[in-house]
């Protein structure tokens, strides 16, 4: 589900917190199949903990704070016309998406280390507490965007570094991050493409 820019983009923020020595385990807000899911955990550091969030169904739908772009997308996937990369099946129109991803990332050797899985909203299942060193926010729409940059940003480590995957794809993603930017005086933006990356700033006494 991922291109080479994004693949490369992950790499370089992961060995950036790893290089660095930033203290906290690993997230990704929206799995897909668990491609970029492999990745960080093939990159992040050796014992850090990796917690997956998603659904592991079809997304729920975008709402009111969304644009026309996420609504006409949604329209396909509902009507079960969306296709995945190379024209393969629509990873959300799998019926045991949890199990295809546990696969994925064994093939890939990446469920060495401690990975943990929350199925469910966002809302529901992300209540984390410990300090967090990257996290990889990867699920579209404004609302949910909004609420992983509320929920996980407080958390995060100085010099730690959020990834988000839709920037550039989707108005809703993008009005949630500059909304964030505008009112989060620690928060710096990094790298942009396609993505973009957000890093708490370091304050130094």
């Amino acid at each position: 589900m991922a291109g080479m820019r994004q693949l490369r983009h992950l790499a370089w923020a992961l060995e950036t917190v790893r290089h660095e020595g930033t203290p906290g385990n690993y997230i990704e807000a929206g799995v897909a199949l668990g491609g970029t899911a492999a990745l960080i955990s093939r990159l992040r550091t050796p014992g850090r903990r990796l917690d997956l969030y998603d659904v592991f169904k079809v997304i729920p739908p975008p709402g009111a704070a969304d644009g026309d772009d996420a609504h006409r997308r949604y329209e396909v996937i509902k009507s079960g016309r969306a296709v995945g990369i190379g024209g393969n099946e629509y990873y959300g129109y799998q019926n045991n998406l949890i199990d295809t991803v546990k696969a994925n990332l064994r093939n890939y050797g990446a469920s060495h280390d401690p990975i943990i899985f929350h199925e469910g909203l966002f809302e529901d299942t992300m209540h984390v507490e410990e300090p967090i060193a990257f996290a990889h926010i990867d699920c579209d729409w404004h609302d949910p965007v909004t609420l992983c940059l509320k929920r996980l940003f407080p958390v995060l480590a100085p010099g730690g570094i959020i990834v988000l995957d839709d920037y550039n794809s989707f108005q809703g993603c993008r009005t949630a991050v500059d909304d964030f930017l505008g009112r989060t005086a620690n928060a710096e933006r990094l790298f942009e493409e396609q993505s973009i990356s957000l890093r708490k700033k370091i304050v130094h006494e």
